[in-house]
C-alpha cells in the first residue's frame, strides 16, 4: 500500500477513551472490516504523537489502543533486578501478574469498542515496554505479531530466557530496533542493549519466524513515535 493510500485510510478513525482496571486507553478505531488492532503501552498521553507518525509512514489501515496507567517498571519487567544506573530504583518485574490484566480485561474491552473483529493483533512498545512486548510472546497467544523499538533487551537474564523459552505458536513476525548510539554508554548493563537486540532477533528469527532488525540514528530519546511507526508499518504489511 502506498504511503498516500494509507494516511487517508489512517484518517477515517474515531478517538475515544475506555477506562478499564485503573487504566485509560486512548482509542483510534478504524472502520473497516478485519483491521488489525495494534496495542502499545505508553508512559502517559502518547496516542495523538504516535497515531500521527503512523499516518505519516503511511501504515495500513489500522486500530490503535494506547493504554496509559501501568506501573511502567513493574508491569512491563518479567521478573525482579536490582537497579542498574547508580541511584535508581529496583525493578520489581511483575509482568506476569499485569499480563492476565492486559488479556482478560484490557483486550475485551478494547475489542469490544471497535466496530468489527480485527482479525489479529500486535503488540507494541518503547523502551521498556518494548521489553514487555516480546516477553508477553511468551506467556500468551494473545498476539500474532509484536513491535520492540528500542526495546529495553539488556534488562538482565532477557537473552537467556529467550534461549531457553519458546514463543507462542500464533506469532508471525517480530520487529526490532536500537538506536546506533545506546550502546554508547559507560553503563556496563545499558551498553549490552544492541548485542542483546541483534542476539535475540537471531533466536527469534531461529525459530521460524518472520523478523527484521533495525539500527536507527540517535541515543535511546531520539524519535521514539517514529521509530515505533516504522516497526509498526512493517509488522502491518507482514
Amino acid at each position: 500500500m502506498s504511503s498516500k493510500r494509507g494516511v487517508r485510510a489512517l484518517s477515517d478513525v474515531s478517538r475515544t477513551e475506555v477506562r478499564i482496571d485503573g487504566k485509560i486507553i486512548e482509542l483510534y478505531a478504524a472502520e473497516g472490516a478485519g483491521c488489525p488492532l495494534v496495542v502499545y503501552h505508553a508512559v502517559r498521553g502518547e496516542g495523538g504523537i504516535l497515531w500521527q507518525a503512523c499516518m505519516d509512514a503511511g501504515c495500513p489501515a489500522f486500530s490503535l489502543a494506547v493504554v496509559n496507567g501501568v506501573d511502567w517498571d513493574s508491569d512491563m519487567t518479567p521478573w525482579p533486578v536490582p537497579p542498574v544506573m547508580g541511584e535508581g530504583r529496583p525493578f520489581p518485574g511483575r509482568a506476569d501478574d499485569y499480563i492476565p490484566i492486559l488479556t482478560e480485561a484490557i483486550l475485551p474491552a478494547i475489542r469490544g469498542s471497535i466496530p468489527c473483529d480485527p482479525g489479529e493483533t500486535v503488540l507494541a512498545g518503547y523502551s521498556l515496554a518494548g521489553l514487555f512486548s516480546l516477553y508477553a510472546l511468551y506467556r500468551t497467544d494473545a498476539f500474532s505479531k509484536a513491535v520492540s523499538a528500542s526495546g529495553s533487551l539488556w534488562y538482565p537474564g532477557f537473552t537467556d530466557f529467550v534461549k531457553t523459552h519458546s514463543m507462542s505458536d500464533a506469532v508471525k513476525a517480530v520487529y526490532l530496533s536500537v538506536g546506533d548510539r545506546e550502546c554508547r554508554t559507560k553503563n556496563e548493563v545499558l551498553s549490552k542493549v544492541e548485542d542483546a537486540t541483534a542476539e535475540t532477533e537471531a533466536v527469534i528469527r531461529s525459530e521460524g519466524v518472520e523478523t527484521l532488525f533495525e539500527l536507527n540514528p540517535g541515543n535511546h530519546f531520539k524519535d521514539a513515535a517514529l521509530r515505533t511507526a516504522k516497526g509498526i508499518k512493517w509488522v502491518l504489511e507482514k
